[in-house]
């Protein structure tokens, strides 16, 4: 009897088994329809295998197949098993969450070939005469003549598939069908002609002529040679007839690089990310799998495309935090991109200007290889003017000087406020009945207060007073502490600039696109406006005529718990003349801060960011913090806390038990509290465990885990873990 091994879509992390009538040919990697409890729901099979002895067995039938070939290839099938493993998440989600969402249904994929159009032997000796009252037709064969067509090529020589048909009937041309046609007929065209020098032409020999896994980090080079580089890397991989797949951690750089590619190359670009429709998503997903495309641009999803064949792999910004899932399951997209090139035996190209710590330390132990062409040695110093603001007046997060700087120089030009979630975000004082705010008897702007000293001051008027005991408007005895943000004091700071006008892009769901497009012409023209948006959001768009971008308060990374922060500030500060797409020299930043004397500030503002990351590995090896060292995070969400509290308590216990054992030394802080806004009325707790060995680190993960679902308060909590968490 046939057995089929099936992922579910349902969070669970477990395989489920179904007998497979005789009568059925499942394939692994193909969709069918199961029972599963009083239901019918597709599933993927995953692995096959026949059993003569099934008296034991009491397994359901399958009721139907829905496909006759795998919708993954085979390489992709070791990647979803190998994600499940690694990150510890429920495979069925993982299969079906890189699946186009028409193919969660039972929708059945009509097979489609690439066919050829050739002239035969009677076509080409015909007398044109003979075809002078059909025009048509006589244009068609004038033209297969010349040279074959392809199907997927009618449209752009405007040929009819009719009129090839009735050419076809009368043995005038003939029809070749073969799925392999568009590998070996495809004709690379340059609308652009190039040249080379010879220094790149010998790192691109470097790189293809192996044919093998080799990784390569390209940074700290001109844009002139990045570009010569990477249009003879696409025309060599494209000669050869293979795919390119470039990923970008947002959608505003796939038009950039689609529009550059069309001046140089006449070939099918696809692109795939998250705004496309399902059925525009679905038809070049695929195009992909049919190898119709050269070239695939996407975001991070795209790294699960079922490529026909993949010849190298362009990571953009790889160190971008974009790249990381926020899921259950948390992987790395660069991490899942370099498994991928090494499993597809081929190159992958990590770029940044700032790459992540840990490409650096895979350079420095040869497991990344860096790309020598002529760079740019020289640091590339921003010009920024460091605020101080313990030394001077603050009103609505916005210093004094800044104030008076955006009035005197900036009246004719245009400046970006960018803030951090937790910088323009301060307590006030407010009575429970009337809802009045204390405010400054000087300035009338709002009083912060200092809910450990029971103060309120005045950043502005530099006065304090005491906590009052009623309120001053209504003399209610009840006062609460709340938390201002800068949506509630849009009006206030409007009337620190009364004279220049306000966008407000707080958040990306909130941005309206027709409201956008209403303003596009307010935003192109040299016209003095002020926007004030979040770090989040700033990165999803260009801002080409700003003149100045001030970063309101850097002072949560100085001061943050998170051992990284410092260097997520220094890549986002570095990467911020990416907002404009190119160097002006009137181009300024002004940064707020309360610790302008920091050195890890002044060695990114002044040496540049290599320089900067140096100091940081050197630091971090002699406290054993990744990337020297390998750290995972359990995260646990219930409805009570002492679920939680007992649950990574237990696991913590199994862990140290298996590292006495093994005698390797494990380091585990928690479990503790965690601030994940998701639910208000759930409890958040986290475990974080260190280990100075990745496979160690894993397989005890593993052995803790087969151990802690023997526990029944597995069950009452919802669990997942953060394998290198950022």
């Amino acid at each position: 009897m046939i057995i089929v091994k099936v992922v579910l879509p349902i969070p669970i992390r477990q395989y489920f088994k179904y007998f497979a009538p005789n009568c059925m040919r499942p394939v692994i990697g193909g969709r069918i329809l199961v029972p599963f409890n009083s239901k019918y729901i597709i599933g993927v099979v995953v692995a096959i295998y026949k059993k003569n002895d099934i008296s034991q067995l009491n397994l359901k039938y399958i009721k139907s197949l829905i496909d006759t070939k795998s919708l993954y290839p085979n390489i992709i099938l070791d990647l979803l098993e190998w994600i499940s493993k690694n990150y510890h998440c429920p495979i069925g989600n993982i299969f079906f969450f890189i699946l186009p969402k028409i193919l969660h249904s039972n929708y059945i994929i009509k097979n489609k070939y690439i066919s050829e159009w050739s002239i035969t032997k009677k076509g080409r000796e015909l007398d044109l005469n003979h075809l002078k009252r059909k025009k048509k037709q006589l244009h068609t064969l004038i033209f297969l003549r010349k040279k074959s067509v392809l199907s997927t090529e009618l449209k752009k020589y405007n040929l009819s598939k009719a009129i090839l048909k009735k050419l076809e009937i009368q043995e005038l041309c003939k029809n070749n069908t073969d799925n392999k046609i568009f590998f070996k007929k495809k004709i690379l065209t340059l609308k652009k002609d190039f040249f080379l020098n010879v220094r790149t032409s010998i790192v691109l020999n470097d790189i293809l002529i192996k044919k093998c896994f080799s990784s390569w980090l390209l940074t700290k080079i001109n844009l002139y040679s990045k570009v010569k580089f990477y249009l003879g890397l696409i025309k060599s991989v494209l000669y050869k007839g293979m795919q390119i797949l470039i990923l970008v951690p947002y959608i505003k750089n796939i038009n950039i690089i689609l529009v550059f590619l069309k001046k140089y190359f006449s070939i099918p670009i696809d692109i795939i990310h998250s705004k496309l429709t399902s059925t525009k998503y679905f038809k070049n997903w695929i195009r992909t799998k049919n190898g119709e495309n050269s070239i695939v641009i996407g975001t991070g999803k795209s790294i699960f495309l079922p490529f026909l064949r993949l010849g190298v792999i362009i990571f953009l910004e790889e160190h971008n935090l974009k790249y990381k899932s926020l899921n259950e399951c948390r992987y790395n997209v660069r991490d899942l991109g370099i498994l991928r090139a090494y499993k597809e035996n081929i190159p992958i190209i990590l770029d940044s200007e700032t790459p992540s710590l840990k490409t650096l330390y895979n350079i420095l132990y040869k497991k990344c290889s860096y790309i020598k062409l002529y760079s740019c040695n020289h640091v590339n110093r921003l010009n920024n003017n460091i605020i101080d603001l313990k030394k001077d007046k603050i009103k609505f997060g916005l210093s004094l000087t800044l104030i008076n700087e955006i009035h005197k120089n900036f009246k004719r030009k245009q400046v970006l406020l960018i803030f951090n979630k937790f910088s323009l975000f301060f307590y006030v004082l407010k009575c429970n009945k009337c809802n009045w705010i204390f405010e400054c008897s000087i300035c009338h702007d709002y009083l912060e207060i200092n809910q450990y000293r029971n103060i309120l001051s005045c950043k502005f008027c530099l006065i304090q007073i005491k906590k009052p005991i009623f309120c001053f408007n209504c003399g209610f005895l009840s006062l609460i502490i709340t938390s201002i943000g800068i949506e509630k004091i849009k009006d206030k700071i409007q009337n620190i600039f009364p004279n220049i006008s306000l966008f407000f892009l707080l958040s990306k769901k909130n941005i309206d696109q027709k409201i956008l497009n209403t303003k596009i012409y307010e935003f192109s023209i040299l016209n003095p406006y002020i926007i004030i948006t979040t770090e989040e959001v700033v990165q999803q768009y260009y801002f080409p005529h700003i003149q100045l971008i001030v970063l309101i308060c850097i002072d949560n990374y100085f001061l943050s718990f998170n051992f990284r922060a410092v260097e997520y500030f220094a890549q986002f500060y570095i990467n911020l003349v990416q907002l404009t797409r190119k160097i002006k020299k009137s181009f300024k930043i002004f940064i707020q801060t309360s610790f302008p004397n920091d050195l890890n500030l002044k060695e990114i503002c002044n040496n540049g960011y290599f320089s900067f990351s140096k100091k940081i590995l050197s630091i971090r090896k002699s406290f054993l913090l990744p990337p020297w060292s390998f750290q995972s995070v359990i995260y646990s969400e219930s409805l009570y806390a002492e679920h939680n509290i007992v649950f990574l308590s237990l696991i913590r216990k199994i862990l140290e038990k298996k590292s006495n054992k093994h005698n390797f030394f494990l380091w585990c802080v928690g479990p503790y509290n965690t601030f994940l806004p998701k639910n208000k009325k759930k409890y958040f707790h986290k475990l974080l465990i260190q280990c100075s060995s990745r496979s160690f680190l894993k397989s005890i993960l593993n052995e803790c885990i087969d151990l802690i679902n023997i526990f029944t308060v597995s069950k009452k909590v919802k669990w997942f873990i953060d394998i290198e968490p950022n």
